[in-house]
């Protein structure tokens, strides 16, 4: 850059220096005094600071450039003395205006001047002597040039290379530069990380890069060559690692990274890093040597349980009853790996006849018991609670006997649960017991509403944890999102001063040469300096987004708050929209859902939060589903009313298009662990906790209003103040 300034600097020397030349040759006493005008506008509009004076030091012209380098204004100095227009000029230059009234020519090419206003300016300077007709010196003739942007443009170039070394020399790897020139490589640069690297100094790599190609390893010499060689001819980014050894004989990893680029000229350069990457090989070597290691105890494991398994199969088979494991997914297919011998007994079927159709286990259950089997099979299965049930099925003799299951769950993977049970004939013990059907009965309703308390219960954790778990996202994402929010700021003030500085650049060099013209055009600087503005607009923009879903984030962490408080009714569906943003985009099969809401003016409202949302949950992740099920391929619609009726209840309407609620569905939609979704999709928990939520503990009511086919409607009515 400083080259550049200076070659500018040179050419406009030169060109005034030739319009001084003939200046010189056509002035003299007769033409200043015969043709001041000529001479005056010839001077005046000379596109450099000259001033011409007589003897006595007494202006004879000045041109334009003069009086704005020397703040002069329209000020008439013509006839006055320099010594009097500038009173406190230094001895020094008097010194140097006799020297040049003898004959001599002074010039130099920088000179700091201290301004009035104390700041300090940088002046290149020429005084030459002008001649009478009669050969006398008549006067002198100054020209002057202010290099102060120069200047500091070579000041901000040095310190700009003295920070990329510094940046360098604290890069955990050797940046490189390499440039093929007419098929030979040369390296022009390279940072200090390479002694630690490869044992030669930067100034040895620089002088030859064979010095690091020597160091080589034999066996990766050939692949490395390949490497660069289709990298350079594809213009493919180059990624490589081998070995090197060093000059002390230590053998080392290495990676390189970097993308060719041909420039003008048609030459080839790499810019990037060389990494030690010695470490991590010895890492991944050695949790290769663990997997063997691994591998091996795993089969010396499989070979073990092998024997255990056929030392179980002998004692299931001496189990009174039928021992068995029990495999269902989420789509209700459902196996049986491993039926013990009793199913003989228990059953009445073989072993392989059941393995090999599984529903020959369920075909004889009794129809009143069956849809009960079902059920607790699914809620074992949601749950994870031991699985135990009693039902009838029908025996060889024509007759039902009973039969007890009791089973332990667990959770293979997200989409199987695995049981390990057994079956027993309770036959005579349970006809014992029809005479206590009653007791039984009433036993029995107590463990059901066990069992959807535990179920109320779980679901309630669930939604604890997603706060947690949301609560901990938003903050870990809050602290990066902060820190670039807040750099946006200085990253503006620093674009708006460099584009300043361009300004300056191009108000006081407005013809650059041609190679800066040439880069300006290719990289579009005018549409740089405007979009570079607009870019930083936009960032702050994305952080403000960012920090407002961050927000809603934190507000719907409170989902498992059981204080009674005040809220705003319209924060929570805001909150749980978002939550669920990610079901209401288009998918391939599936257009966007598009939600409408029309709130209206609410006032806060006493209630539990956290339950509030976990009812808007539920009511919108089943209106989705609703519309994903009818809209396949369309677009699907969700409307969302909220509004005061009286003066203490406020209303939420939440409707779909989708396919509609048939009335015989509507009248137990509310009732536990009904629903019509397949199994493994739903518990039948979700409306109902709602209800009780909404009914019992806020002291409103929820209902459902549906036709077929023109959608459904939940309407939630709440008691602004309890």
């Amino acid at each position: 850059m400083t080259g550049n300034l200076i070659t500018v600097d040179k050419n406009i020397y030169e060109s005034l220096q030739q319009e001084l030349i003939e200046l010189r040759q056509r002035i003299n006493l007769n033409q200043l005094k015969h043709s001041p005008e000529q001479m005056g506008l010839l001077i005046e509009y000379t596109p450099a600071a000259i001033a011409i004076v007589d003897r006595q030091m007494r202006y004879l012209l000045v041109s334009r450039r003069w009086r704005k380098d020397y703040g002069l204004g329209d000020e008439n100095i013509i006839g006055r003395s320099h010594y009097e227009v500038f009173p406190d000029i230094s001895p020094d230059w008097r010194e140097i205006h006799q020297r040049c009234l003898a004959g001599a020519i002074e010039k130099r090419d920088e000179d700091p001047l201290l301004r009035a206003n104390n700041q300090t300016e940088w002046v290149k300077w020429e005084i030459h002597p002008w001649y009478e007709d009669s050969g006398e010196v008549g006067g002198i003739i100054m020209f002057t040039e202010v290099i102060t942007a120069r200047k500091q443009a070579e000041i901000a170039l040095v310190n700009s290379e003295r920070r990329f070394r510094d940046i360098a020399a604290n890069v955990p790897g050797a940046i490189f530069q390499f440039t093929n020139r007419h098929g030979v490589w040369g390296v022009d640069y390279v940072s200090d990380f390479i002694w630690e690297l490869a044992g030669i100094t930067a100034a040895e790599m620089m002088q030859d890069l064979n010095n690091f190609f020597a160091l080589i390893h034999p066996e990766n010499f050939d692949s490395l060559i390949a490497s660069i060689e289709v990298a350079v001819k594809n213009s493919h980014p180059w990624h490589y690692e081998g070995r090197l050894v060093k000059p002390n004989s230590e053998i080392r990893w290495w990676r390189g990274d970097s993308t060719p680029i041909r420039n003008e000229q048609g030459e080839i350069i790499f810019c990037g890093v060389l990494l030690d990457i010695t470490e991590i090989q010895e890492k991944e070597a050695e949790l290769k040597k663990l997997n063997e290691e691994l591998e091996y105890r795993v089969e010396e494991r499989t070979n073990a349980l092998r024997q255990a398994e056929a030392r179980w199969q002998r004692l299931a088979d001496n189990v009174p009853g039928m021992l068995y494991e029990f495999r269902l997914d989420l789509n209700f297919r459902m196996s049986f790996p491993f039926i013990s011998s009793g199913c003989r007994d228990i059953l009445g079927l073989e072993p392989e006849a059941v393995q090999k159709d599984v529903t020959l286990a369920f075909n004889n259950v009794h129809p009143e018991d069956f849809p009960k089997l079902q059920l607790l099979i699914a809620q074992s299965a949601q749950t994870l609670q031991n699985f135990e049930y009693e039902w009838r099925t029908l025996a060889s003799s024509g007759e039902y006997k009973w039969i007890k299951a009791i089973a332990r769950p667990e959770r293979k993977s997200e989409a199987e649960v695995i049981w390990y049970g057994g079956l027993v004939d309770i036959t005579d013990r349970k006809l014992a017991e029809i005479k206590l059907q009653q007791q039984t009965q009433n036993l029995e309703n107590t463990l059901y509403e066990l069992q959807r308390t535990q179920s109320q219960l779980i679901q309630s954790e669930k939604m604890s944890s997603l706060g947690n778990m949301v609560a901990g996202i938003a903050h870990e994402i809050n602290n990066p999102v902060n820190f670039i929010h807040g750099n946006l700021i200085p990253a503006r003030e620093y674009t708006q001063d460099f584009l300043g500085l361009i300004q300056l650049y191009e108000l006081h060099f407005p013809n650059p040469p041609e190679e800066i013209q040439a880069k300006i055009a290719d990289i579009d600087l005018e549409f740089l300096k405007a979009d570079l503005i607009k870019l930083l607009h936009s960032m702050q923009i994305g952080t403000d987004r960012i920090r407002e879903i961050v927000l809603s984030l934190r507000n719907f962490s409170r989902l498992d708050e059981a204080e009674f408080k005040q809220v705003n009714i319209h924060d929570g569906l805001d909150i749980t929209l978002m939550i669920l943003q990610n079901r209401l985009k288009a998918k391939p099969d599936y257009q966007e859902i598009v939600v409408i809401k029309e709130y209206g003016n609410l006032p806060s409202i006493q209630c539990y939060p956290g339950q509030l949302n976990q009812v808007f949950m539920n009511i919108l992740s089943n209106a989705i589903d609703a519309v994903e099920e009818y809209f396949v391929g369309e677009r699907g619609q969700i409307h969302i009313i909220t509004e005061v009726v009286n003066t203490n209840t406020v209303t939420i309407r939440i409707a779909d298009n989708g396919r509609g609620i048939p009335q015989k569905t509507l009248e137990k939609i509310f009732d536990p662990f009904f629903t019509t979704k397949d199994v493994g999709k739903g518990t039948g928990l979700g409306l109902s906790i709602s209800y009780q939520i909404i009914v019992d503990k806020h002291q409103g009511n929820l209902s459902c209003n549906s036709i077929p086919g023109e959608g459904a409607e939940f309407v939630i009515k709440l008691p602004i103040h309890q």
